[in-house]
């Protein structure tokens, strides 16, 4: 049997385990949770300026290796291109074309070009402020050389003071020691050109004057069909001071090449046009590269590619505020050019990429994360919080299950022990011959059969209710509700094989089709009434009147169909109990009601047949005292 001790034992057992294997380990994990999320977010809220450290570093990388890819394909770029004409052979003859330089924009990152004949550097002599006018200068920016705009205005000025600063870096020296070197490795490379082309494009003079003493002297070129061309590797960058041009940062950045070609020997009658050929040739070609794309446009491409999402490229004229969130790191580009640092040290100021992050966007994301963890911790302890609830509900109901079993242990053991009692002393005493009387002996045979009655009664009503909770049950079927309740008044009124005079009946005329059975009906009536007489007997006066008698009455209820009511002058019932009275083995009331004989079942029973016949059954309370047991069946 089980206990109502053991059953809190076991209760308790139980929510010291939900603790420990549920409660317990959701604390522990939230908390080490926190804790780690916390490190984290102090951790990269450490690294934030070294991510934008490394975000500078990366992205200055990432425009010097775009300019580097520029400085390659322009390598490439033939070096009769640094002209206004180009002959080219077609297969038969030499034709010429514009120069590309010359007609069209200068290509993305390149303000313009510029060439520099150095043939007769030997060496060239410098003024004291770094300037010459010995060496022709010509500068392509795409409108044509002849225009004096002010972009070939500032070509020409920064060419000149490239071409002063290579002779100073001893870049650019006497033809013949750069041939010298052209021949040895690591200068460039050597290319092939055609004898009677290069003659073309080396010529100053005029172009029919030209191409026909090309033609006058086919055969003395053609002895060497090809020559070589030595191109030398664009050298480091140079930093030139500017000043000249609209937005300029104070400098200039050039690029420039070394084109050597040895002489070819002419003879005497060559005409002056194509005696160029005749000596060696140095040309110094280059371009300057336009500041806005080196600082602006391009570090702003690039910075999409290699910055993440908490850092930005700040702008150059941005400022911030001291001790505010904001970090800025910086990374010099004339660095990751290579420039030379004697060259760069006054310009570094202005030839940096700034990459900034921002704290307090990440402290934003921190709080949206801390909220975050907070709405799940909250719906954990909700949850948790219902958990316990839930398990102790279910332990206060294994509780009061383990009692109402109990009770009912203990109340069918005394009513199943006083009835074989008395027909074992009845059967005893007949069987001794105790009894000579035959009308006594009637009286005892009667009893027997009257405790073997309720004997039955106690084992069909436990049977009743193991068919009830299976649903052995015979489905139900229209029927006439008032002509059920009056077959059952006879057996209704008898009580100890007499007719009690504590039932009264109002029964409604017309009323509709139920569904019902009839033995739903009996198990309900009988219930309902034997539970009345229990626990709420008619009341008998001082004088020996008898109380108001208990009603049984039928009606139609607009709202609830037909009803089946039983109506009592009892205690009544508290509200918090109406409810639990048809719970299984449950007997209310004080000690009074508490000796009063029964199993606990009778009200079970009733709730389970109602609902058998897909009705609803409750206790209300009566207007005057005592208690409605309200049957509400549907209508057929």
């Amino acid at each position: 049997m089980v206990t109502s001790k053991g059953a809190g034992l076991r209760g308790r057992q139980a929510l010291f385990l939900y603790v420990l294997l549920v409660v317990l380990p959701a604390l522990c994990f939230g908390l080490l949770l926190w804790h780690e999320l916390r490190i984290n977010q102090s951790r990269l809220l450490a690294e934030l300026p070294a991510e934008a450290r490394d975000g500078a570093n990366r992205l200055a990388k990432g425009v010097a290796e775009r300019v580097s890819a520029l400085l390659d394909d322009e390598w490439s770029r033939p070096f009769e291109e640094y002209d206004t004409r180009i002959y080219r052979y077609d297969g038969t003859r030499n034709i010429i074309d514009p120069s590309p330089l010359d007609v069209t924009p200068p290509r993305e990152g390149i303000l313009g070009y510029f060439s520099v004949d150095a043939s007769d550097l030997n060496p060239l002599p410098v003024s004291p402020r770094g300037e010459t006018d010995i060496l022709p200068i010509d500068v392509f920016a795409g409108t044509g050389s002849a225009d004096a705009n002010p972009r070939t205005v500032f070509l020409e000025a920064i060419a000149q003071a490239v071409t002063v600063q290579a002779i100073q870096d001893r870049d650019l020296y006497s033809p013949r020691e750069v041939l010298e070197d052209a021949r040895m490795e690591g200068f460039g490379e050597a290319r092939d050109h055609l004898l009677t082309t290069l003659v073309l494009n080396l010529s100053q003079g005029e172009e029919t004057e030209c191409r026909e003493a090309v033609e006058n002297h086919t055969s003395q070129l053609s002895e060497d069909t090809h020559h070589e061309v030595h191109i030398s590797h664009f050298l480091p960058l140079k930093l030139v001071p500017s000043v000249m041009w609209a937005d300029d940062p104070g400098w200039a950045l050039v690029a420039i090449r070394i084109v050597a070609i040895d002489g070819f020997p002419l003879y005497p009658s060559f005409p002056t046009c194509i005696e160029r050929i005749a000596a060696p040739v140095v040309l110094l070609q280059g371009f300057v590269l336009d500041n806005e794309w080196l600082l602006e446009s391009l570090p702003q491409g690039e910075s999409e590619k290699v910055l993440g999402p908490s850092l930005r490229l700040a702008g150059m004229d941005e400022t911030f505020s001291e001790g505010s969130d904001v970090t800025v790191e910086e990374a010099d580009l004339l660095e990751q050019l290579r420039v030379p640092f004697g060259s760069r040290s006054d310009s570094k100021s202005n030839a940096l990429v700034r990459v900034v992050t921002d704290a307090s966007q990440l402290r934003r994301e921190f709080s949206v994360q801390n909220a975050w963890l907070a709405s799940m911790a909250i719906l954990l302890t909700i949850s948790m919080t219902i958990g316990i609830q839930l398990l102790l509900g279910s332990i206060r109901k294994s509780r009061a299950e383990a009692e109402r079993t109990r009770n009912f242990v203990a109340s069918i053991s005394h009513e199943l022990r006083t009835p074989i009692a008395a027909v074992k002393l009845y059967g005893e005493m007949l069987r001794d011959g105790w009894v000579q009387n035959d009308d006594r002996r009637q009286e005892y045979l009667g009893r027997i059969v009257s405790e073997s009655d309720r004997l039955d009664g106690l084992v069909d009503r436990v049977l009743m209710r193991r068919r009830l909770y299976e649903g052995v049950v015979d489905d139900p079927v229209p029927g006439d509700l008032n002509e059920h309740v009056t077959a059952q008044r006879a057996d209704l009124e008898m009580v100890g094989g007499l007719t009690a005079k504590d039932l009264a009946f109002e029964l409604e005329d017309s009323l509709p089709p139920v569904l019902l059975t009839p033995d739903g009906i009996h198990v309900i009536l009988q219930n309902l009434v034997e539970n009345a007489r229990k626990y709420a007997p008619p009341i008998v006066g001082e004088r020996g009147a008898p109380g108001e008698p208990i009603l049984i009455q039928t009606r139609k209820d607009n709202r609830r169909g037909v009803v089946l009511e039983v109506l009592d002058r009892g205690p009544g019932i508290a509200e918090k109990d109406r409810r639990r009275v048809f719970e299984a083995f449950l007997r209310l009331g004080d000690e009074h009601t508490r000796k009063t004989k029964g199993t606990g079942l009778g009200l079970h029973l009733v709730a389970l047949q109602t609902s058998a016949l897909r009705g609803r059954v409750q206790a209300l309370p009566r207007p005057g005292g005592g208690t409605i047991f309200q049957v509400c069946l549907r209508s057929a």
